[in-house]
């Protein structure tokens, strides 16, 4: 399986990138985009956004082409990392879950949506994943 990032990754879900009509980005975004990330029903300005950088794949799970655009307005998967640490055992082990609705934000602007479909490594302490 080709991964585009080494650290594995806590959860995957069905990301729809919005179009520009949505008020989405008005340029394509790439696999590699780094985004950040908010829980649904969540004000930003109270609770801020996290960093969770999704790894978008095919349908045998390997990481789609850097240079390629990818679809808008299409359910896309992707594996999502959590980035830091802290954050992962102070918010996201408990909010995390299939089913959990989220935005992909650049700055304060949404530009994707998401929904979790499949924890993977969420559970297992960093230190003992491969």
């Amino acid at each position: 399986m080709i991964r585009l990032y080494e650290p594995p990754d806590d959860f995957e879900a069905e990301v729809r990138i919005f179009s520009k009509a949505e008020g989405g980005r008005s340029t394509p975004a790439f696999n590699g985009i780094r985004w950040d990330f908010a829980y649904e029903g969540d004000d930003i300005k109270e609770v801020g956004i996290f960093i969770i950088w999704p790894d978008f794949m095919d349908e045998n799970g390997d990481s789609l082409p850097t240079d390629k655009p990818l679809p808008i307005d299409k359910k896309l998967k992707a594996r999502m990392t959590i980035v830091v640490d802290e954050m992962r055992e102070k918010v996201h082990l408990e909010r995390v879950k299939v089913g959990t609705k989220f935005f992909c934000h650049e700055g304060g602007k949404q530009v994707a949506m998401g929904e979790v479909t499949r924890i993977t490594g969420l559970f297992v302490p960093r230190e003992f994943r491969e």
